[in-house]
């Protein structure tokens, strides 16, 4: 399976090293990549939304899971459910926007809209979550012990 992790801005130092550790774990299985996405210069909010849509929406691939706080609230047993219906060549790309969030297009792009918290969170320990919670979902299917119940 082909996982992208497509993020507007850069990754911060202090979240660099775990980041390392979880996305070294998740590829021994699978193939994954994280995208950094330009942030905009722009002033305005609308501008700012214009501009990252462009940049993600000319990188992202169809079927795209965006994360946002309005999203569906799923348990890691239901992030592993999911996985477990995807087949063994699927490219799924999960997407984070930028400080300012996305555009409304780029909601309407995505195929589905998940949320990790009802919290508003800096958009560095989104991107070490997402990545835990995919290593998480694949430890949870192959009966690994890193998720205890």
């Amino acid at each position: 399976m082909k996982l992208r992790l497509l993020v507007v801005g850069k990754a911060g130092k202090d979240f660099r090293d775990y980041e390392a550790s979880l996305k070294k774990r998740l590829q021994g299985a699978h193939q994954f990549d994280i995208i950094e996405l330009p942030e905009s210069k722009a002033r305005q909010i609308n501008q700012i939304k214009a501009d990252e849509a462009k940049h993600i929406l000319k990188t992202v691939n169809q079927g795209f899971i965006l994360f946002d706080e309005k999203g569906k609230s799923l348990s890691s047993m239901q992030w592993a459910d999911f996985f477990k219906t995807q087949t063994g060549n699927a490219n799924i790309d999960f997407v984070i926007g930028g400080a300012a969030g996305v555009s409304d297009e780029v909601r309407k792009a995505a195929s589905r809209i998940w949320s990790l918290s009802n919290l508003t969170l800096p958009h560095q320990l989104a991107r070490v979550l997402v990545i835990e919670q995919l290593y998480r979902a694949f430890s949870i299917i192959q009966g690994h012990p890193y998720h205890k119940v």
